[in-house]
């Protein structure tokens, strides 16, 4: 009887064995198949993206061969800062530095939608004395060949502006 046990075990061990990798076969396969899946999934999402990403930029180029009115670095602008002041200051002047907001401000892309005066001034809602510090410092930035601003006759709070800013900036 022990030699009848014994074989009818190995015979169920032989037939759990064989059941347990039928299993883990099916498994890996199911695995398999749902990382096809989901790798064609992927893949349609990027070309879907793709194609949405080329509409876009086409749209873009048509938005902008129909609104030329984006500014150039040799415009003046008329800014009216504070109600109170008026200036004329060069595009380029306040764009001198591209990832900044000021930069993206008068890039010439927001001209249309920029709240103006009764004069057609763009308006810049801030304090006229700190914000012609600071076109002043832009300025002297931009017409110094080197890029460097001059230190003497500076007023100590553009200084300090400048020794902050350039490690900065440049």
């Amino acid at each position: 009887m022990d030699s009848n046990n014994n074989s009818s075990n190995g015979d169920g061990n032989k037939k759990r064995k064989s059941d347990d990798i039928s299993d883990n076969k099916s498994h890996s396969d199911s695995i398999t198949t749902a990382a096809t899946h989901l790798h064609s999934l992927l893949i349609a999402k990027e070309k879907e993206l793709k194609e949405k990403e080329e509409d876009f930029d086409r749209r873009v180029k048509l938005y902008e061969s129909k609104h030329p009115s984006y500014g150039t670095d040799t415009d003046i602008l008329q800014l009216n800062v504070g109600g109170s002041t008026s200036i004329s200051v060069r595009r380029s002047t306040l764009t001198q530095f591209p990832d900044t907001l000021l930069a993206a401000t008068f890039s010439g892309r927001w001209d249309e939608s920029m709240e103006k005066d009764r004069d057609g001034n763009i308006f810049i809602d801030q304090d006229p004395e700190n914000f012609l510090l600071l076109v002043n410092y832009l300025r002297l930035r931009m017409n110094n060949q080197s890029r460097k601003v001059p230190e003497k006759n500076l007023p100590i709070n553009l200084r300090i502006h400048y020794v902050i800013c350039s490690s900065i900036m440049d």
